[in-house]
């Protein structure tokens, strides 16, 4: 069953690699948009963010977020994105707007990174390769690969249409394409699952050195 998946995601990149370059690229700008805000962001405001973030590691480190509630939130806020990007492909001609969620959440990336490095140096390193890398090393190939899912749907239907195929209907192309974000829909399941239960333990190992 794996090297089935594995097989036909190498097949898949192998045939779609453009739209995997540009879908990368857009992630990679966006972490560089991300990275570079934290440098052009003001004193004041930097400083409010710095509050929040020691705030933020006083209640990991005083243990006061509960792992369920860190779930609901990580797989909520990814869901309604899956979805969002779902949706999008199913209406085909909005289907480049996937390239605005995965520059989002390199801008996420790289702000975040950005931010946990300038205030805490070494210990940011730290808290990015222990809380934050984990689940993102699973969530972020999953929206890459939502967005090429999207892309290639939406210009499948167009092609399809263009060359007026008739024995390939609408709900015939949506079954597969639906599935594979089903698919998509457990593996964020199981990145919420880290990072509420197994990210929190290392960051509670260091927090108190960002105090």
């Amino acid at each position: 069953m794996f090297n089935k998946v594995m097989n036909y995601l190498k097949k898949h990149i192998r045939e779609n690699l453009l739209i995997y370059s540009m879908v990368i690229l857009c992630f990679l700008i966006g972490v560089s948009v991300g990275a570079f805000t934290v440098k052009i962001v003001d004193k004041h405001q930097k400083e409010e963010l710095f509050y929040y973030l020691r705030d933020f590691f006083q209640l990991f480190y005083t243990n006061e977020l509960s792992g369920v509630s860190i779930f609901r939130q990580s797989f909520v806020n990814n869901f309604q994105l899956l979805i969002l990007s779902w949706i999008l492909g199913l209406v085909v001609l909005l289907a480049p707007l996937v390239l605005l969620i995965v520059s989002f959440k390199g801008f996420v990336i790289g702000f975040t990174v950005a931010l946990l490095i300038e205030e805490f140096k070494l210990w940011g390193i730290l808290v990015f390769l222990l809380g934050v890398f984990p689940q993102n090393f699973i969530i972020i190939p999953s929206f890459i690969f939502a967005a090429v899912f999207s892309l290639c749907f939406s210009s499948s239907f167009i092609k399809i249409k263009i060359k007026k195929i008739k024995n390939i209907g609408f709900l015939k192309q949506m079954l597969p394409y639906s599935s594979l974000y089903g698919i998509l829909v457990m593996i964020i399941v199981v990145a919420s699952f880290i990072e509420a239960y197994i990210a929190p333990l290392f960051i509670r190992l260091i927090a108190s050195n960002l105090l």
